[in-house]
């Protein structure tokens, strides 16, 4: 989990040339004139100044403009990530927040996205080559054929990286890797194993501290209440909404009759609210989405595509 966070934001600020978190740094420059055959890359001296030439990693200030602008559209499904648009920052260029789970989806979705036509088709194959590993090591159904070529392949795109990036980018967190695929044959899928649920839970535990002198206390008062207050619900008449009954999240109020019409639009909605969003006309790729999700979810045309 943490392996991968470091990982990425290791990979994202230094092609997108974050200040004071890049790898890419005067001192990484000065490293590859000493242990590296990279003309390219050598500090420049010019009288009394230093010049850094860009390097073929690091986008262009207007590539990372476009890259950013993506990121503040960019939406996930429901449940799938958090609001990452929120965390990204345009005047700044800088991503603000985010958490280990922002930067697993990140990790294994986006990254081969935002930089498929902005960098080196060299450096793009090794990037998407390091997200499809983690992408493959975290899924839920494991092969272990398929976890040996794992191993074998993350050494090779291992020493891509070292051939794309400075000296200084590589730590012993990016040597972590090599040693997940034997960790997946030896523990099973990740999913049993990682530290996402105890850290949403602990988040919940945090939050109900109130009296910041006693956290103990306060934690543990909190808890007692809401178990208490959950057994009681169970003796409560069916008519009164508690935890254990109350409408799902996404429950607009059942289904009404759809008159007629088709199917689909038998279920209720609620209105969006006036200073919620602005009414605009849908593109035409949002048309022909709306088109095809009615299509291949009406009842009636079930027939017609069998």
């Amino acid at each position: 989990m943490h392996i991968e966070k470091n990982m990425f934001e290791n990979i994202f600020n230094t092609v997108m040339d974050v200040k004071g978190k890049t790898k890419d740094n005067i001192k990484a420059r000065l490293d590859i004139a000493l242990y590296c055959n990279r003309k390219n890359m050598e500090l420049v001296y010019d009288e009394s100044r230093v010049a850094k030439p860009r390097a073929s990693f690091v986008l262009e200030k207007n590539a990372q403009l476009l890259v950013y602008k993506w990121l503040k559209s960019l939406r996930f499904l429901d449940g799938h990530a958090s609001n990452i648009s929120r965390l990204v920052n345009i005047d700044d260029c800088r991503l603000y927040g985010m958490k280990s789970h922002d930067c697993h989806v990140f990790m294994q979705t986006p990254i081969p996205l935002a930089f498929r036509d902005l960098l080196p088709k060299g450096i793009w194959d090794a990037l998407t080559e390091i997200s499809h590993f983690f992408r493959d090591i975290c899924s839920s159904k494991l092969n272990v054929d398929h976890i040996e070529r794992l191993q074998t392949n993350i050494v090779e795109t291992l020493c891509k990286l070292e051939m794309i990036f400075p000296p200084s980018f590589f730590d012993s967190m990016e040597h972590l890797p090599i040693h997940l695929p034997f960790e997946a044959k030896a523990g099973g899928p990740v999913q049993y194993r990682w530290m996402y649920p105890f850290e949403r839970y602990l988040f919940n535990l945090k939050k109900k501290v109130k009296n910041k002198a006693h956290v103990e206390a306060s934690i543990c008062e909190a808890y007692i209440v809401e178990e208490i207050s959950t057994f009681i619900s169970y003796y409560f008449e069916p008519h009164l909404r508690t935890r254990i009954n109350r409408v799902p999240r996404h429950d607009d109020g059942g289904e009404v009759s759809s008159s007629g019409n088709l199917s689909i639009f038998s279920n209720t909605g609620r209105p969006t609210p006036k200073n919620a969003v602005r009414g605009r006309y849908l593109s035409e790729i949002e048309f022909k989405q709306a088109h095809n999700y009615v299509l291949f979810n009406c009842d009636e045309l079930r027939p017609f595509i069998q």
